[in-house]
Order: structure tokens, then sequence, then C-alpha cells
């Protein structure tokens, strides 16, 4: 009789074991639009991560290894009651919820379970934010355990990088964001990435996003890694090929690499299709199921605070991690007209339209520019253009066009003077015509594992790599902004914006 008891209770606790063993997600990419003095990871610890002190609009970004099954999202204020919405992102914009807030805690409970490549949480005007631990939960609603990397001192010089250095930074492989990335300054074979870790680490594989992984654009216009050497310590040295696709890809050492300081020399490249180089996204370092992370977090600081000692000398740092809102100036906006109205259509608007006059009607904005070096820009245009067509009477009629311009980048500092700065911006953009304002179901490009050398994905050309040049000033405390190039592709001329 004692043995069946004892038999029972074995499997009773063992049953209770199982009922409480939690799913492990390993976690090896998270950032932030801000940070204080911790990296984004800090969040999922429960290490009361903090932005910038008053940044607003402020994103963390998580990339779970894998994809995985998520039923609901928690995150807690160490701070106070959150102050503004919270938005939930789920794979970049396949879906968004609005968290429920209630006291210091803010939570998304899924109709449905939702399989994540990506989890982002948006914060908005949410102000002195102070998160005390992010959880995520799986289809059973059981809490998910988190497995972070091993983040650990070190540096990585490389032979070469493109101008400006700052956006193209070696660091910016462990940055954890696929729209950043180190370049090489033209070269591919012969150039070479030098490794230091503050103590020796080991490790028997490597996880490289190759490419420009920002866009499928970006990707197949710039170089790829194709074969690699490392070489190390006590005479190691390893042959390593890479795939050409987006995405993370691991590639298993044949030799268990020991030590403080590893190189990689370019054996050859996959050659982009508009620029010379090559160009790598992330990487990270692994000993079977344990990643390690060389601290980016000085970098990342540098580069702030280099940001807003410039913006600060231009009286301008008050936009920094803010919003701005509004609308162009540079043209007078007329009204609407009573006329005959031609829808805009492919089919008609060459040979049935001759244009004669057109007048913007209006030009709506916003910008946030953010001291990481990033700035995200939106606008929506309408024009009215008079032209001659013969499917009239009268030969006349008036069309309207409606544009949407969605971009995202890096800036880079050119001039500083005491009320404005010059800027160059770079980087994504897609536009869209009122003839194709469908929502794209295509954002989520990154890590879906397509050919990074397809050639064009988008016959469209609604996306495009672009660079404008804009000039920003403060006048009597009200910001202008001015897209100086003579081919702009954020077609604007002068915006007057106030913070949102």
């Amino acid at each position: 009789m004692s043995r069946k008891i004892c038999l029972l209770f074995i499997i009773s606790f063992l049953a209770l074991i199982l009922q409480d063993c939690k799913k492990e997600l390993g976690v090896s990419m998270a950032t932030s639009t801000s940070l204080s003095d911790k990296l984004a990871f800090a969040a999922l610890d429960g290490e009361n991560w903090k932005p910038e002190e008053g940044a607003e609009f402020v994103k963390l970004h998580f990339y779970p290894d894998e994809g995985f099954q998520l039923k609901k999202v928690e995150v807690d204020s160490c701070k106070g009651e959150f102050n503004d919405a919270i938005t939930i992102y789920i794979n970049f914009d396949e879906l968004s919820v609005a968290a429920e807030l209630s006291a210091k805690k803010a939570a998304v409970n899924f109709n449905n379970p939702v399989f994540a490549r990506s989890v982002t949480i948006n914060f908005r005007k949410n102000k002195e934010l102070c998160i005390g631990e992010i959880r995520f939960y799986d289809e059973k609603e059981k809490q998910i355990s988190i497995k972070l990397p091993k983040i650990v001192e070190g540096s990585v010089t490389a032979s070469e990088t493109a101008d400006p250095i700052q956006s193209y930074d070696a660091m910016n492989l462990f940055d954890s964001r696929y729209e950043y990335a180190w370049a090489s300054d033209k070269k591919g074979q012969g150039v070479t990435l030098d490794f230091k870790f503050k103590e020796s680490q080991k490790f028997n594989r490597i996880k490289i996003w190759n490419g420009y992984q920002r866009s499928d654009q970006h990707c197949y216009s710039n170089g790829r890694l194709k074969s690699a050497t490392l070489t190390g310590e006590n005479g190691y040295n390893q042959k390593i090929q890479l795939q050409d696709v987006l995405g993370p890809q691991e590639i298993i050492l044949e030799k268990t690499y020991k030590g403080a300081f590893l190189r990689l020399t370019v054996d050859d490249i996959y050659a982009g299709k508009t620029y010379k180089g090559f160009v790598l996204s992330e990487i990270r370092f692994g000993k079977d199921k344990d990643w390690i992370l060389i601290d980016p977090t000085r970098k990342s600081q540098s580069i702030a605070q280099s940001n807003h000692l410039q913006f600060t000398a231009s009286n301008l740092n008050g936009i920094l991690n803010h919003g701005l809102i509004g609308s162009e100036v540079s043209e007078h906006l007329v009204e609407i007209q009573n006329s005959e109205i031609i829808p805009p259509s492919p089919e008609t608007e060459a040979p049935e339209f001759q244009e004669t006059d057109k007048q913007r009607i209006e030009s709506e904005w916003s910008l946030r520019m953010r001291s990481d070096g990033s700035f995200f820009m939106e606008g929506d245009t309408r024009d009215q253009s008079r032209g001659i067509t013969s499917r009239f009477k009268s030969g006349k009629a008036v069309r309207h066009n409606t544009s949407k311009f969605y971009a995202i980048g890096n800036y880079e500092v050119k001039e500083v003077s005491s009320d404005a700065l010059k800027l160059r911006i770079f980087g994504y953009m897609r536009k869209y015509s009122s003839s194709s304002m469908e929502k794209s179901g295509d954002m989520d490009c990154n890590g879906c594992g397509r050919d990074c050398n397809m050639g064009n994905q988008d016959p469209d050309k609604k996306e495009i790599i672009f660079q404008d040049f804009i000039t920003i000033k403060n006048r009597n405390g009200n910001i202008y902004v001015q897209n100086t190039s003579p081919n702009r592709k954020l077609d604007f001329k002068i915006l007057e914006m106030v913070t949102e």
C-alpha cells in the first residue's frame, strides 16, 4: 500500500512540475528608439529600463530567435501610471492592438494566439517612462521564460567604413536594428573586421544577418558577404560560407573558438545591383544555445550626446525625441473648386488629360527626429490639376491627385548655425498614389527568408532608397522645415511645424 501511495505522490509531483514548466524563448535582438543606461533587454529581465529623460514616442522592439505563439503581453511601470495610450504591434504592422491600462500596468490579451516574429511596443506620448518588466504569455496564457544573450565588454574595428562613419559604424553590428548596419567603403575581398573581447570567450557558432536588411531594395542594391576566413589566437583558422538570404543564418563552426581576439577577413561577396562594397546588419556569437553580444551602450550614448550638442547649438534640442506636426506654407493652398473631375486612372491619365496648371490643395506632415540619429516622416498631399480633355464637351476638367509618403532612415548633420541645422536624410521610402492607396501587407520583410538578390520585388516602384537635404530652422519659437533638394523625393518645400 505504501508503494502505491509513494508512486501516486511521485506522479502527482511530476505532473505539478510539468504543469508549472515555462516555455523558453530566446531573444538575441532587442532595441529601443531611446535609452538612458541600459539596453532594451533589461525590460524583459525586470531591471527597470528607462529611455532618455523627457523622451516621447519611445518604441521598444523585440525580435525573438524564432517565431512563437503569443496570447498576452503585459507591461509594468516602475514609476507611475501610464498617461497616454500604448499600442502593441506584431510582426511590424501586420497586427496592432491598443493596450488596456490599469494603474501601473498595460496589457493586451489577443482574442486568438498570434504567431509573433517581432513585438513592438509604442509608448506614444507617455513621458518619464520607467518600465519595470515586460512579460509574454503563450497560447495557454502561461508566462514564457525569456533567454537573453550574455552581454560582454568588447569592441569591433573595421579596416574601412562607408561615409558617414557615424551612420555605418561597425558597432552597428550589435545594436539589434535592421535599419542600421555596418558598410564597407566600396571594397569586398580583403576587408577585415577585428573583434576584441575584454575577457576570453568560447563559442562554436556565429549568427549573421547578411546584407542591408532595412528593406528588400536595400538588400539587393548593396553587396552581401559570401565567404570569409576567421583567424584568432593559437593559430585558429576557420572558413565560413553564407547564403544570400534575408533574415538570420547560423553558421556552425567546425572548430570551437576560444580567445579574446577574432579577425574576420572577407574572401568573396555577392555583388550589389547598385553600390560597390558590402553590408552586414547584425552579428552574434554563440555557444550551443547561449548567445554573446558585445555591449553597444557606450556607442549609442555617444551618438545621442553628439546629436544633442548639435541640436542645442541651433536652439533645436527641444524637437529631439518629440513629435512635430505641420502643414506646407511654401505655396498658397487653394480651395477645391466645383468642376468636372476626372479620377486618376493609369488607363486614361496620359492620352485623355493634358495638364495645363497644377496647385497644391493640402499638405500635412509629421516628423520625428531622434537622438539616436534616426528619423521618421509621414505626409499626405493633395494636388489639383487643370487640364484639357476630350472626355467632356467643354474640353476642360480638374483632376485631384492624392499621395501618401512614409519614410524612415538616418540623418547626417551637414552644417550647424545658431538657429538652423542642415541635414542629409536618407533611408527607405514608400509613396502611395490615389490609385494605389490600399494598405500594403508586406512591411515585414526582415526574417522572411527570401532571396536577397531576386531583383525588383516592387514593380509599382512604391519602395525606393532615397536621400533628401533639409534645413530645420527655429524662428521665434516656430519650427520650419525646408526641403532644399532639387529633385526631392519627399514632396514638400517648406513646412511650418509645432510640437505634437
